[in-house]
């Protein structure tokens, strides 16, 4: 399949494709005599497996990690369980972040009162 294919199999833009074999997550692309790329079955299982990390929030190095024990011909379990448990513990501390930024912004949002004040509120709490 060309890289237009593929890109729609995995809803994703062409260039994130070109990204991916750039920076050796994805396995290159085989070139045809008339210079296009021709990617198979594996490519878009790759992609799938890359995209699908990526949203649940891995980061590149991750990705690579987690890519790289599943080319081992037997993928060693501890090593992604130990990745899995980092991450989790990483996911956990921004919720909790995220969870502290919306109740500062509540906070700010009833100091605001509709946007009925003069002065706002929300500015001088901000500029402390």
């Amino acid at each position: 399949m060309r890289i237009g294919e593929l890109a729609r199999a995995g809803d994703c833009p062409a260039e994130t494709i070109r990204y991916y074999e750039k920076i050796g997550l994805l396995p290159q692309a085989v070139r045809l005599a008339n210079g296009y790329r021709s990617y198979d079955d594996s490519h878009r299982k790759w992609l799938q497996f890359i995209l699908r990390s990526k949203e649940l929030g891995f980061s590149q190095d991750e990705v690579r990690r987690l890519t790289d024990v599943a080319h081992q011909r037997r993928p060693a379990c501890a090593d992604v369980y130990e990745l899995l448990q980092r991450h989790l513990t990483d996911v956990r501390k921004r919720v909790q972040a995220l969870k502290r930024m919306e109740r500062a912004l509540v906070r700010l949002k009833t100091r605001c009162q509709n946007g009925t004040l003069h002065d706002c509120p929300v500015i001088d709490e901000l500029m402390r």
